[in-house]
């Protein structure tokens, strides 16, 4: 749903005085399309229902949760809508609480004077959009990096890079599903907690990868891997929740809890129940039993984020077909539905890894270094088909 009317931007106001409310609608009917609530409750079910808005403007003083804890439950939401919140001069500290805490884009006075009003609401909309353009640019560079550093892992190790493709898909569903405010950090971080296997001797790799019993020298190699990725990320602007989320997952809590921090272990909980799933999978189990252990093991994952995995995973309309097919028929958007190994026993790339352009690539280029191919007569993978309903 777009957040422009007839190219008017689409503006909520909250507040109990319901002849305040119709004022507004007459003030600023010429440079927005209004919404109205005259609570917090009924305002969210608005901004549900009827949004994105491109402004939500609160009065501070409502009935239950006040205009400033209303807002920050929209910035959650929707962390580009500009938030304007309505005070008077008894309740100022509250107001610029709200301001420093970052929910608030601008303080509006009581009554309202008509200009500042429309001018709010101008640069309010303006904001959105800034914000919108900015978050555009940054997730087109961060994905392009992400992608060429994933390319680059899948040809140091493809047994990381398959991993990290298939925690990257299933994390960020998740993070879909539970309308998480930044799924790219989630993406983000799902690839580059496996960049460090960069760091492994080859011959160590699968054991790490698959959780076995390792060398001392080994342990203390994996126990270096927080430092790797800080070194990787430490000059890349903008990534900082990026790498606080990776540090949980390397056993790093962070040192204080605020809202902020919250989110970042949101994101966390989310990637480490991804990780375990991948290591469950590749293990050779179904998903019911994978499930099961994630819901009733030893180890305890957050129960909305096993939740929201449960129905992502029951309800999709994309079933797998087993095909085998040779090397020479591998193509863009199959699915390794077994290990793939080399003549030699050099595992290549699990079960489940996504064939893509860059991987299919490496695979040809361990073809043209061998006589024959080393690769088995056929491969077993999965095939996409979409469920009709």
């Amino acid at each position: 749903m777009s957040i422009m009317t007839k190219d008017l931007p689409k503006v909520l106001f909250v507040d109990d005085q319901a002849e305040v409310l119709d004022d507004l609608r007459v003030i600023v009917a010429e440079v927005c399309d209004p919404y109205t609530a005259t609570n917090a409750e009924e305002g969210l079910k608005i901004f549900e229902n009827d949004g994105p808005f491109t402004i939500v403007a609160s009065d501070q003083i409502l009935p239950g949760i006040n205009g400033a804890e209303f807002l920050a439950k929209v910035s959650r939401r929707d962390p580009y809508c500009s938030t304007m919140l309505v005070t008077g001069h008894a309740d100022y500290h509250d107001a610029m609480r709200a301001v420093n805490d970052g929910h608030v884009f601008r303080l509006l006075d009581k009554p309202y004077a008509e200009q500042d009003l429309i001018d709010a609401i101008q640069a309010g909309a303006r904001q959105r959009q800034l914000l919108e353009s900015e978050q555009v640019l940054l997730q087109e560079t961060l994905v392009g990096a992400v992608n060429a550093l994933t390319d680059t892992l899948a040809t140091v190790k493809p047994l990381f890079f398959g991993r990290a493709q298939r925690v990257k898909r299933l994390a960020g569903e998740i993070a879909r599903y539970l309308n998480f405010a930044h799924v790219w950090q989630v993406e983000t971080a799902a690839v580059f907690s496996q960049m460090a296997s960069i760091t492994l001797p080859e011959e160590e790799a699968e054991n790490v990868f698959l959780r076995k019993r390792l060398r001392p020298q080994i342990v203390e190699l994996v126990k270096k891997f927080p430092e790797v990725i800080d070194h990787l990320l430490g000059h890349i602007p903008r990534l900082e929740e990026v790498r606080k989320i990776i540090d949980c997952l390397m056993g790093n809590p962070l040192p204080y809890q605020n809202k902020a921090t919250e989110e970042v272990y949101q994101a966390y909980r989310i990637i480490d129940a991804a990780l375990e799933y991948d290591y469950l999978e590749v293990g050779g189990h179904d998903s019911e039993v994978i499930l099961g252990t994630l819901k009733g093991g030893e180890k305890q994952f957050d129960k909305d984020v096993i939740e929201a995995m449960s129905k992502l995973l029951h309800k999709s309309k994309t079933r797998y077909l087993v095909n085998e097919v040779p090397f020479e028929e591998l193509r863009v958007g199959m699915r390794l539905a077994e290990d793939l190994s080399l003549e030699t026993a050099m595992l290549v790339a699990p079960k489940g890894t996504d064939i893509t352009k860059h991987f299919l690539q490496v695979l040809h280029n361990y073809d043209s270094c061998y006589d024959r191919t080393p690769f088995p007569k056929l491969i077993k993978v999965f095939v996409a088909e979409k469920v009709t309903s």
